[in-house]
Order: structure tokens, then C-alpha cells, then sequence
């Protein structure tokens, strides 16, 4: 029993890595997604639009959190079934092949010298204008997106995981679902998303500053600049209005030896080397490597807590 929830994860994984994402039809985000887009006009009806955000986050996790809970007493019925509906379900919450997919056709069009095919793909994973933006910041929003990206991507459902089994991952992906639908501060959200936003942060406190030091891990590992990875994020990171996001694009920036910049909002590291599209690639591979380093250290904390 102790390596049953060893033997969910590394499944995962593999399904992640052999197949990617699942369906749309099938997907747990989209079904969060739908689930919000769908009760968010019920919630509204209530006056107090902080009151009405606060209950809504609350119900949202907790419908899917139950779900999760749902799936893990199968495992009192049927060992194989459980095993595989848990990995399934655990590969929902979080993304890692998805990346590179997202990714790579950036650099692509970056090294075709096809600008507006750049900003395009760009514009899939962030939520800023791309329309203007020149190479350099193009750059600068897909490594951005990988750094920020294996905080709630990855680690920080793997996080939950660990700590609370499928019903936290779960949870955690409906918390960060939750922030990216309704956690944004204008007039529309600013009340009625603060909820949402503020359990996204508490979610990702931990896991975005152990993301800090397996980058500078990663870093070491690939022969970078772990020492500027280090320093850049511990100088850096309170510079976005993220208390979180930070951590890991400071020192992935830190890491590369460059300057990451969201036109009117914040500048992170130092100008040493040019954005090129090697140094996207250069960011891929910290991930890659962090993930690796993740995988091992989180599965020896899940044996270790069955003993």
C-alpha cells in the first residue's frame, strides 16, 4: 500500500509524456472551466459581490475536490481500476509535454525570422496585447510563461498531491483555474475574483519558492548560471505584483543570463546576454531538468510518508 500512490504518479507522468493532453471533451480544466463560466452568473445574484466571489470559489473547489475524493474510494473496490482512473485524473491537473508543444512553434517562427507568426503563438499562452511586440519581448513572454509555468503547471499540483493525495491535486487545479478565469483586478473581477486570486497565492507560496531553488539546481546540473539564478531571484523576485510569479521567472532569468520584461509592469535580471531563441530553448531545458529533479525528490517524500 505505501508505493500505491508512487505507482499513480509515475503513470501520470507517463501518460503525460505518451500522449499529452486528453480531449477537450474530457478534460478536467474544461469541465472546471465550464462548471465556473456556468455558476458564476448564479453567484452574482448575491448583493455583496466579495461575499458572492468568496462562496463561489469555496463551492467550485469543493464540488471537483469531491470528485477527486470520489475516485479515490474506488480503490477500496477495484485496485486496477482505481490505479488507473487516479493517474488519469492526476494527469489533468498537471502539464508537462503541453509545454514544449506550446513553446516550440515560438521559437520556430522566431528562427524563420516570422515575427507576426511568433506573436500569434505567443498570444496562446499569455494573457498580454502581442500584437506589437518586437523579438526581444516575444522572447521575454515565452520564457516567462516556461518559468511561471512549472509553478502551476507543475510542481505546485504534484505539491498537493504529495501532501493531500489525488483530492489535493484536484483541488489545487481548480484554485488555479479559478484565478486564470475570474482573478484578474478590473472593474468586473476586481471584487468578485479577490477570493479566487488570494487562494491561488496561498496555493502557490511554497511550491514558487522551491521552484527557486531547483532552478538554481537545474542551473548547476546544465552548466548555467546557477550563482546568478540565486542571486537574480532573491533581488528580483518581489518585482511583479505577483507575490509568487516572481520567484521563477527572476530566476530563470538569472539562470539565462538575461533580462526578462513585461512592457509597463516589471523588469527581472540583468542584460548580459541578447533574447535570442537559443536562450527559449536554454529555458525549456531548465524545465526539463527541474521536472526531473522534481519527479525523484517528490516520489522519495511519498514513500517516505507511508512508513
Amino acid at each position: 500500500m505505501m508505493f500505491d500512490p508512487l505507482i499513480v504518479l509515475l503513470l501520470a507522468l507517463a501518460i503525460d509524456l505518451a500522449f499529452g493532453e486528453p480531449p477537450r471533451c474530457i478534460h478536467l480544466t474544461v469541465w472546471m472551466g465550464r462548471f465556473i463560466e456556468a455558476t458564476e452568473p448564479r453567484m452574482r445574484r448575491l448583493k455583496n459581490e466579495r461575499a458572492a466571489g468568496a462562496l463561489f470559489a469555496v463551492f467550485t473547489v469543493a464540488s471537483f475536490t469531491t470528485m477527486g475524493f470520489l475516485v479515490s474510494l474506488i480503490y477500496y473496490y477495484n485496485f486496477v481500476i482505481w490505479v488507473a482512473a487516479s493517474a488519469f485524473f492526476l494527469k489533468m491537473t498537471f502539464a508537462l509535454r503541453c509545454m514544449f508543444e506550446h513553446i516550440n512553434p515560438i521559437i520556430s517562427s522566431l528562427e524563420a525570422g516570422n515575427v507576426e507568426g511568433s506573436r500569434k503563438y505567443l498570444s496562446m499562452v499569455v494573457r498580454r496585447d502581442t500584437s506589437t511586440l518586437d523579438q526581444q519581448h516575444i522572447a521575454s513572454g515565452a520564457i516567462e510563461t516556461v518559468a511561471e509555468g512549472f509553478v502551476d503547471g507543475f510542481i505546485s499540483p504534484l505539491f498537493f498531491y504529495l501532501l493531500f493525495g489525488l483530492p489535493g491535486a484536484v483541488a489545487y487545479r481548480a484554485i488555479n483555474t479559478l484565478d486564470s478565469m475570474v482573478g484578474y483586478r478590473d472593474e468586473r473581477y476586481l471584487r468578485f475574483g479577490w477570493a479566487s486570486a488570494k487562494l491561488d497565492t496561498i496555493a502557490n507560496y511554497i511550491p514558487s519558492r522551491l521552484t527557486y531553488l531547483i532552478f538554481a539546481l537545474a542551473s548547476f546540473i546544465l552548466k548555467m548560471d546557477w550563482r546568478g539564478a540565486l542571486k537574480i531571484g532573491r533581488v528580483y523576485h518581489a518585482s511583479t505584483p505577483s507575490l509568487n510569479a516572481g520567484w521563477p521567472m527572476s530566476t530563470m532569468a538569472g539562470a539565462l543570463r538575461v533580462r526578462l520584461e513585461k512592457i509597463g509592469s516589471y523588469t527581472l535580471g540583468e542584460d548580459l546576454e541578447p533574447l535570442t531563441p537559443k536562450k527559449i530553448k536554454d529555458s525549456l531545458n531548465v524545465y526539463a531538468v527541474s521536472a526531473a529533479i522534481t519527479v525523484p525528490l517528490f516520489s522519495i517524500l511519498i514513500a517516505a510518508r507511508s512508513f
